[in-house]
């Protein structure tokens, strides 16, 4: 099984925090699996989520994006120049973390709001988004966004058919 970390920073949303950890485990180990494939044995990599308040997302979006707004979701990968679709080289149990996965929890329930769909459906879709990142994923070429949406469609569709939910990825 996936090993995530949360952390609740914010009070503003009501949080389900085990949903969101059965979530994120189930799309953690499908992302990974996807990218190691078929038949092949599956590391046990892990991330950590750290729901944050509007405010400071902000800070943080303006402090490494330089973009001073609100945002859904950062990640700030542990492996420097992963390849999509290739893992870290593995030299100590450290290297088994892939990375920080924030979410702005109140920017992702005002969406939800504006487009009637509940917080719980569309976490997984969020959380997916930045997984991807951590996997080495990128969205800045019309290739790399490609490679990523593909990753993103896979591991929602196996979602979908486990949870019986109708979900699409964020870089649609």
């Amino acid at each position: 099984m996936a090993v995530v970390w949360l952390k609740n920073l914010q009070t503003i949303v009501k949080l389900n925090e085990s949903l969101l950890m059965t979530q994120a485990q189930f799309l953690l180990a499908t992302a990974v699996r996807g990218t190691v494939g078929r038949g092949r044995e599956v590391p046990r990599f892990g991330m950590s989520l750290v729901c944050v308040p509007s405010d400071e997302i902000q800070d943080i979006n303006r402090r490494y994006r330089k973009l001073d707004e609100p945002t859904d979701v950062l990640s700030f990968p542990y492996h420097e120049n992963l390849s999509p679709g290739q893992f870290p080289v593995i030299n100590s149990i450290d290297d088994y973390n892939l990375g920080d996965i924030i979410l702005g929890l109140p920017y992702i329930e005002d969406y939800c709001v504006k487009n009637k769909i509940k917080l719980h459906e569309h976490l997984p879709v969020v959380v997916t988004h930045g997984i991807c990142h951590l996997l080495g994923y990128t969205h800045d070429t019309p290739t790399k966004h490609q490679q990523m949406y593909s990753r993103e469609k896979a591991t929602l569709t196996c979602y979908n058919n486990s949870f019986g939910t109708n979900i699409i990825p964020l870089s649609n």
